[in-house]
């Protein structure tokens, strides 16, 4: 059974890139994720975000076999010219950029303090479509490596500061990191809805005070990634131990999209 808590702000920052702009209007997707379709997809390669994240992108993070596409957070062979450890991990994008509808993803998150293992929507002044308003949307699904018994759902509207956020943890009766499950979010123009497994378990409606993504104002770009996070937000998904030279992999398979559709 799962229970819902409702935290304060964490202020994350999922992406922060070059500027990236994009088709919008995408069709209905099945994607196994076996391979590396590259129509569809793009890997980010070769660039950081800067804080909250305390690794860069790398291609080579990424791979794709008959189970499904993998996320690794991994440690350099050498050290940096300060001495410390760095990390390179892996994050998926879209070409596109998509409207309402379901989106659902089989995962299983990386189990370590410090590591966020992630699916989620998004746009924002540096990675838009062309006819967005150029704010900042997003809508999350994030599981905490501190704490994999829970799930964090999150989102924001035009909102370029990170100030108005919406965590909620919904606290599972399994542990994510074992094995696949599927996770789900409904966008529609009247309410936002997670689901655990085709199952509802957090609805938000929209009003006009607190208003959810509206996909007039922008569409959204699907993406996956992992990232170390900086001590400085260890309170919120644990303290990552950076000097063990461990890696850390997340497993995904089974996308799916499908347009003015629930997920159940």
């Amino acid at each position: 059974m799962q229970q819902q808590l409702t935290l304060g702000a964490a202020t994350t920052v999922l992406a922060h890139l070059p500027l990236l702009t994009g088709v919008v209007y995408a069709n209905d997707i099945n994607d196994p994720l076996v391979v590396f379709d590259s129509n569809r997809w793009q890997i980010a390669d070769g660039w950081e975000n800067g804080y909250p994240f305390n690794n860069r992108w790398e291609r080579k993070a990424i791979h794709f076999s008959s189970k499904g596409m993998t996320i690794t957070l991994q440690p350099d062979e050498t050290l940096d010219e300060s001495s410390m450890r760095t990390y390179y991990s892996g994050e998926l994008r879209s070409h596109e950029f998509f409207s309402y509808g379901c989106y659902e993803i089989e995962m299983k998150p990386v189990k370590a303090p410090g590591v966020v293992s992630s699916f989620f929507l998004f746009a924002g002044p540096y990675d838009k479509p062309n006819d967005s308003n150029g704010h900042h949307n997003e809508i999350d699904i994030e599981f905490l490596g501190s704490n994999t018994n829970m799930v964090q759902f999150n989102f924001w509207t035009d909102d370029d500061d990170y100030s108005n956020t919406h965590e909620t943890l919904i606290f599972l009766d399994f542990d994510a990191s074992q094995q696949f499950h599927r996770y789900g979010i409904y966008w529609g123009k009247k309410h936002l809805e997670w689901f655990i497994d085709g199952r509802s378990v957090l609805k938000v409606r929209n009003n006009r005070f607190d208003p959810i993504p509206n996909a007039k104002h922008s569409k959204l770009r699907v993406m996956a990634n992992v990232w170390a996070v900086d001590d400085a937000i260890a309170n919120w998904a644990g303290r990552f131990n950076s000097d063990n030279r461990t890696s850390h992999t997340a497993s995904y398979r089974n996308f799916s999209y499908t347009s003015d559709s629930r997920c159940d």
